[in-house]
């Protein structure tokens, strides 16, 4: 198996070859769910508690080269979540940063949530509310609360608390929304997210 620093060394080398040939010499083979690739090098999330290699921070993804390196990795893995997932997230980035239409990264996302990529369905979520379609994001984000992502448990505690889940089919009951927090309780890694931890236990202390 190639060692991280030789990777750190073919990637840097992949900024004056083509994509493809990157790709070709970057990616491990045969590819297994926890070997690191060169879309996991470029697009894996570091809050994804699926990712594999060390993640990239939203701000530092170069979309260009996480996009050609994802896409060979789903042409030649379909069945491997993660990445469908990771093309969905630089396709949504680049998107963004271009000021362009971001729904055909969706279905790469939707991809792997239905896959069940634990981080895809928080995302899914997230862009369905990006639509201001909330009763389709619920679902979405109660299975990746329920899966145990932190992101997931707060957003939906927050939106159920919103006012905007209550015409859904469904909405987790006050109970739920409790066990939410006391189970983010023990995830919270910094003062900012106690303090929102603290904040959405006295809304949910204020229900009637």
């Amino acid at each position: 198996m190639r060692s991280l620093e030789t990777l750190r060394l073919v990637i840097f080398i992949g900024l004056t070859v083509t994509p493809l040939a990157l790709m070709q010499t970057a990616l491990i083979a045969p590819a297994a769910a926890q070997e690191m690739t060169a879309c996991d090098w470029e697009a894996a999330h570091p809050s994804d508690p699926e990712h594999v290699g060390p993640g990239v921070g939203s701000s530092d993804v170069d979309t260009g080269k996480a996009m050609a390196a994802c896409r060979w990795a789903v042409e030649r893995y379909p069945q491997e979540p993660r990445f469908h997932y990771q093309l969905g997230r630089a396709m949504v980035y680049a998107a963004d940063r271009a000021g362009e239409d971001w729904h055909p990264g969706m279905p790469h996302v939707r991809r792997a949530a239905e896959m069940q990529h634990t981080q895809a369905m928080f995302v899914l979520g997230l862009l369905e509310q990006r639509d201001e379609r909330w009763c389709e994001a619920e679902p979405w984000l109660r299975a990746a609360a329920d899966k145990g992502l932190k992101s997931a448990r707060f957003s939906y505690v927050n939106e159920a608390l919103s006012g905007r889940l209550d015409d859904c089919e469904y909405r987790a009951g006050t109970e739920q929304l409790a066990a939410y927090l006391d189970a983010a309780a023990a995830q919270v890694g910094s003062w900012y997210q106690g303090m929102l931890l603290e904040s959405l236990r006295r809304s949910l202390g204020e229900l009637p």
